[in-house]
This record gives C-alpha cells, sequence and structure tokens, in this order.
C-alpha cells in the first residue's frame, strides 16, 4: 500500500553501530551495499552509532534506498515509549541521519501490554501527522504482533521467520493481505542451522534448543548449505517484501545476495521444514 518497491534482501545496520567498527570501514560498507542493488537500510535509534555511521557515509546518495529506523528504545535500549520521546528519539535520528524525513519508523519491540495502553501508538501516528516520516510500523513478535495488525494503523510490520523461528507464518501472509510491506528480521537464525557445537552468545543460543530439536541434515535441504537454504526460505516466505541481513564483511553480503538471486528453495522442500517445524514446535515463539 506504500507504492514503494525495495530489493529482496536489506541490510541491517547493527554490526556497523558497534563503537570498535571503525567508520572508515562502515562507509566503505554501505557504498558497496548500494553499489550492490540493496536499496532498503534498516536502523534503530538503539543501534549504537549506526545511525550517524549512515548518515556521514551514505546521506548524499539519500534517493537511492528506503531508510526505515526505529523508535522507543535509545542508546543501550533503554526504554522511551512516551509520545514525547518517540518524538524527540525520532528527531535525534533525523539528526544523525542527515534526512529531512524518514522512510519508515518502526516501534522498536514495544510489548503487548505498551501498545494496549495507547501512548507509544499515539506517539508514533503523531510522527506520521508532523511529517517526520512517510509510513509507519511495528517490529515484534507472537501476540504483540497480532494486535498491532489488528489495529489497522500500520503500513509495515517486521518480524522474525527462519526455519527454526515460524510462529510468524501466518502474521506474515494477515500482513501481507492487509497490503502491510513485511521486513523479515533474523532470517538466517543468527547462524545457528548447520553449527555442530553451541554458539557461545545467548542471542544466538536461543536458537540452539530448536536446531537440535528439529533434527535437521543438508539431506532436508537437498544438499545446500544452510546460510543458503535459510535465506531464501525466508526471504520467498508467503507475504514477505523484503530479508534483513547484517554483517560487517562485504564477501557475506554478496554471499547473501547470491543466495537470495537464486529465488526459492524447491516448494518441495519449504514444505518438508515447515511441517517439521509444525511436528516439533513446543509452542515456540517468534525470538524477538
Amino acid at each position: 500500500s506504500t507504492g514503494r518497491s525495495v530489493s529482496p534482501l536489506g541490510y541491517g545496520s547493527v554490526p556497523i553501530g558497534r563503537e570498535a567498527y571503525p567508520s572508515a570501514d562502515a562507509a566503505q560498507l554501505l557504498d558497496a551495499v548500494l553499489d550492490a542493488g540493496l536499496t532498503l537500510i534498516d536502523t534503530a535509534a538503539a543501534y549504537g552509532k549506526a545511525e550517524e555511521e549512515i548518515g556521514k557515509a551514505i546521506a548524499r546518495r539519500r534517493d537511492q534506498y528506503t531508510l526505515v529506523t526505529k523508535t522507543g528504545a535509545t542508546d543501550d535500549y533503554a526504554p522511551a515509549w512516551s509520545a514525547r520521546e518517540i518524538r524527540e528519539t525520532t528527531e535525534r535520528s533525523l539528526r544523525r541521519l542527515k534526512a529531512d524525513v524518514i522512510d519508515v519508523v518502526l516501534l522498536h519491540t514495544c510489548d503487548l501490554d505498551l501498545l494496549r495502553r495507547g501512548e507509544a501508538v499515539d506517539g508514533i501516528q503523531e510522527l506520521r501527522e508532523r511529517q517526520l516520516t512517510r509510513w509507519i510500523g511495528y517490529s515484534g513478535d507472537n501476540e504483540a504482533l497480532a494486535y498491532a495488525l489488528e489495529l489497522g494503523i500500520f503500513d509495515v510490520i517486521e518480524a522474525s521467520y527462519s526455519p527454526l523461528d515460524q510462529a510468524n507464518r501466518a502474521l506474515l501472509r494477515q500482513a501481507e493481505g492487509a497490503g502491510l510491506g513485511v521486513l523479515l528480521k533474523r532470517p538466517l537464525a543468527n547462524g545457528v542451522p548447520g553449527r555442530t557445537t553451541p554458539p557461545a552468545d545467548a542471542y544466538a543460543g536461543a536458537y540452539w534448543p530448536r536446531w537440535e530439536a528439529l533434527g535437521l541434515t543438508r539431506d532436508d535441504i537437498g544438499g545446500l548449505e544452510w546460510p543458503e537454504a535459510s535465506l531464501r526460505f525466508a526471504a520467498y516466505a508467503g507475504g514477505v517484501t523484503c530479508a534483513l541481513t547484517g554483517s560487517g564483511n562485504s564477501d557475506h553480503i554478496q554471499a547473501n545476495i547470491s543466495a537470495v538471486n537464486a529465488g526459492p528453495l524447491p516448494a518441495d522442500v519449504v514444505a518438508h521444514l515447515e511441517q517439521r517445524f509444525d511436528e516439533t514446535a513446543d509452542d515456540w515463539p517468534g525470538l524477538t
């Protein structure tokens, strides 16, 4: 319903927001992302210095990409959910991004109770009324995502989806039916599919019990490598507009582009992965 077309793969800017990531490398990477044909950049007020890096590096190329940021959490994910805080956070994002207007602003994992209270919803609608953003949306999963869709006010959603994370499957299709843009986070399940040992960090490690329980092998995906299969499974799932992957390595980005360019997985492989999830999942929620 926005009328905006974007590439099927977008860039998630978490890696370049880390303090240890050099600004010169961030500038080079962002230019490479646009040169490679990715036309959506996803960031957030909470992603460290990511917004600043985007503003410094590619504000001059603003007409070449759709810009998505998130509000409701500031640096270090400090909550900022009042209407005033949402407006002030977004105004700061505009300055950091060196933008006159942001294409899409999302509520950043606003939980169900906060959504129901209404102030965050009023705050993000005010952004659109003040023309600080063209479109508004919600980033989150499960019951909160379902409630956000019921509100009928959003233009875009962002949700988790991968072979290990399919709880939002019906909601993605519901969003498509309502004419919403659908962005996917975590389509690679944080690199867990294919691993033989648990990841060290807890953020990725949340997927490990699922990977073990599903018992999937490369035979289940036609002998493909897992990163390619995971990305193709997610990027071409029903309802999806754009899958987001983040990396500080341009070679990884090119590999992700090649994977998406290979097209959807065979229908029987998709059906098998969906069936295995449905048979195995023990009330597994979408991981936020």
